[in-house]
């Protein structure tokens, strides 16, 4: 049987891809008005939390992979 500690990574990449492909969704099918400038485009609510999600899914990537490292706390 497989440790919590070992599964974590896996974790880790299953739900970042979840929160990589949430973001994205979220940016596409946002409704938009029908003359929208481009300062309208990029600061809204819906595409500021899909860039705060896709960073988090892409930095929760990175560690799953193993590329960064993650943090381990002693209590």
């Amino acid at each position: 049987m497989e440790s919590a500690a070992a599964f974590l990574p896996k974790f880790f990449v299953i739900s970042s891809v979840i929160l990589i492909i949430a973001g994205v969704a979220q940016v596409l099918v946002r409704p938009r008005r029908e003359r929208e400038t481009l300062a309208e485009r990029l600061i809204n609510r819906a595409t500021i939390t899909a860039l705060i999600t896709v960073s988090f899914g892409i930095a929760g990537l990175l560690m799953g992979l193993g590329a960064l490292p993650m943090l381990r706390l002693k209590f």
